[in-house]
């Protein structure tokens, strides 16, 4: 009896049944990949599969997701966070965070749709624009809408709190204090490191 090949996955669901023809997709340029499979892909990068794995897609996932201690440098524009910066200290009211019972002014770094810095100045009526964002949100470049950043800050979403009005450095210099004098000095990016595990994150702050 002739045999007869058997019918390519189209839709991630029934890609685990066919790891062989998921394999031999992901090799295929961009442009000849089905759509479902560049959805799932987005901003990921392929690394090796083997000829042998059961289950291409978790294999994409897995490398492109961040385990163990990580290392991460974010870049954005010094005008727009300070802009944001400047919004949240000029607030009279204040957004807390996970674990905060003080409002104060900061800045909150975002990890979800892309990663993004924002004031956590409480607006009157905190009006979003037309994409259905909240104002004096600053993306990180590289990481905008639609962009997963899972490869370089793991994969679970966060907000962390960045106190914007206590001391952070040794001569008693806020991040606002930082932020000012940086523009006025004619710096234009803002770095933001993290060196972090599943039990910590120690964040350092550049500008440039």
């Amino acid at each position: 009896m002739p045999k007869h090949a058997s019918a390519a996955p189209d839709s991630v669901e029934a890609a685990m049944n066919h790891p062989k023809q998921v394999r031999q997709m992901l090799a295929l340029p961009a442009d000849q990949r089905p759509d479902w499979l560049n959805e799932f892909l987005g901003t990921m990068t392929i690394p090796p599969i083997s000829d042998t794995s059961t289950n291409p897609l978790l294999d994409v996932l897995a490398a492109n997701t961040a385990y163990g201690q990580k290392n991460a440098t974010l870049v954005f524009p010094l005008a727009k966070v300070l802009a944001a910066a400047e919004h949240a200290a000029a607030a009279d009211r204040h957004k807390l965070g996970y674990g905060e019972d003080e409002a104060a002014p900061r800045l909150w770094w975002v990890k979800d749709d892309g990663t993004y810095l924002m004031s956590n100045g409480q607006d009157p009526t905190d009006t979003r624009d037309d994409n259905g964002r909240l104002p004096h949100v600053v993306y990180a470049d590289g990481w905008g809408p639609g962009t997963d950043a899972r490869s370089i800050l793991g994969g679970d979403d966060f907000r962390e709190s960045l106190d914007l009005t206590t001391p952070v450095f040794e001569d008693g210099t806020t991040l606002l204090g930082m932020l000012r004098e940086a523009a006025n000095h004619g710096a234009t990016r803002f770095l933001l490191k993290a060196a972090f595990d599943d039990t910590y994150m120690d964040l350092t702050y550049i500008t440039k």
